[in-house]
C-alpha cells in the first residue's frame, strides 16, 4: 500500500474510531497537555467574570465577540493579502454587524453552527458544550467549548473548496450492499474542505498561542490536504483561499483521482450516513445539469461576484507564490 493509499484508508473510520486511532500518535504527555487545556482555559473565565452578573446568554456573547475580535484582526494581518475580497468583507463585517448569535433550543440539533452566507455564528446553550458524562455543563464550561470551535468556523468563511450549491454540477453516488443507494450533491471534495479549514485554524492558533479545540476527527483528512500541498507547490498559504477541491483533485493522476472520490464517498457514508466501510460496494460522480434560469439574478451576480473575486486573487497570489519560487 503506497503512502497516498494509506492516508486514504485513514478516513474510512467513524468519528470514534477515528478518535481511538488519532490518540496513539500522541504521547502519554501530550495527552494530557491536551485534555488539560479545557480546564485551564475554563479557570482562566471563572477568573475573569468571577464578579460578573451578566445573564449565560450574555456572558457567553461578550466573551465570543472579544474573541472573534482578535481571530478577526490576527486573521487579517496574517492572510489579508490574500483572501478574496467577498470574503474578506464577510468575516470583517462579523465585528460590524451582530456577528455572535446566543440561543437556547433544545429542538436545535447543533450546538455550534456556522451560517457563512449571512457570517455569523449560533451557539445553542441547550446543547454547546454538553456530553455523556456531564449533561448539564455549567456557563464556564459552555463557553470554552465555543471558543474552542470558533477558529474553525471562521475559517470555512475563508478557505471554500466546495462549490456553491446551486451551481454544485456534480453529485456523490454510493450503492451498498444492502441494494440502496446514497447520492449528495455539492459535497464532492469535502473531505478537503474539512480538512484545509483545520490545518490551517489549528496552525494559526498554535502560532498565536490562541485557545482552539483540535478536530481530531478531521485529522485523517489534514493528512490528506497535507499530501496535496507536498504533491503540489501552487497548492499553498498563498492560494489555499481562491482554490476549490477541482483545482486540488485535477493534480492527481487518473488512479489517484479515482482512489481518492471511492474514499470520500465512503468517508461520506460512515460519517455522514452512520454506514460501515463494508457497506460501501461501489461509488461514482454524476454529472449534473445546472439551470442558470432558475437562479435568481440578484443570486446569480452574488456567484458571478464571487468567482470573479477568487480568480483575480487566485492570480495575485499565484504570482507571488512564482516570485517566491513555491
Amino acid at each position: 500500500m503506497d503512502t497516498f493509499e494509506q492516508l486514504l484508508y485513514e478516513t474510512r473510520f467513524s468519528t470514534k474510531e477515528t478518535i481511538d486511532r488519532i490518540k496513539t500518535r500522541y504521547s502519554e504527555e501530550e495527552l494530557k497537555e491536551l485534555t488539560s487545556m479545557p480546564l485551564v482555559e475554563r479557570e482562566k473565565l471563572i477568573q475573569k467574570y468571577s464578579q460578573t452578573n451578566l445573564s449565560k446568554e450574555d456572558l457567553m456573547k461578550k466573551e465570543l465577540k472579544e474573541y472573534l475580535s482578535i481571530l478577526v484582526s490576527l486573521i487579517n494581518q496574517e492572510y489579508g493579502n490574500y483572501i478574496p475580497k467577498d470574503r474578506l468583507d464577510k468575516l470583517n463585517s462579523m465585528i460590524l454587524n451582530e456577528g455572535i448569535i446566543v440561543i437556547n433550543n433544545p429542538e436545535d440539533d447543533h450546538d455550534f453552527s456556522a451560517d457563512i452566507k449571512n457570517s455569523k455564528v449560533i451557539v445553542n446553550l441547550a446543547k454547546i458544550g454538553k456530553t455523556k458524562t456531564n449533561y448539564d455543563p455549567d456557563i464556564f464550561t459552555q463557553i470554552t467549548a465555543a471558543k474552542g470551535t470558533l477558529p474553525h468556523e471562521l475559517f470555512h468563511i475563508i478557505i471554500q473548496m466546495l462549490k456553491p450549491e446551486e451551481i454544485a454540477d456534480e453529485r456523490m453516488v454510493i450503492n451498498l450492499s444492502d441494494g440502496s443507494t446514497i447520492t449528495s450533491r455539492g459535497m464532492v471534495g469535502f473531505m478537503l474542505n474539512e480538512g484545509f479549514v483545520e490545518k490551517f485554524s489549528n496552525e494559526f492558533c498554535q502560532k498565536y498561542g490562541l485557545y482552539y479545540s483540535i478536530a481530531p476527527q478531521y485529522i485523517p483528512y489534514v493528512d490528506i490536504c497535507n499530501y496535496f500541498i507536498k504533491q503540489n507547490p501552487k497548492i499553498n498559504a498563498f492560494t489555499i483561499f481562491s482554490l476549490d477541491e477541482a483545482d486540488c483533485i485535477n493534480c492527481l493522476n487518473e488512479y489517484e483521482k479515482q482512489k481518492y472520490y471511492y474514499s470520500e464517498a465512503i468517508s461520506y457514508a460512515v460519517r455522514h450516513k452512520n454506514k460501515k466501510a463494508e457497506d460501501v460496494l461501489s461509488s461514482h460522480i454524476e454529472k449534473v445539469e445546472i439551470d442558470l434560469e432558475k437562479i435568481p439574478p440578484e443570486r446569480l451576480a452574488e456567484l458571478q461576484n464571487y468567482y470573479n473575486q477568487k480568480n483575480i486573487k487566485l492570480l495575485e497570489t499565484m504570482q507571488i507564490s512564482n516570485s517566491l519560487n513555491l
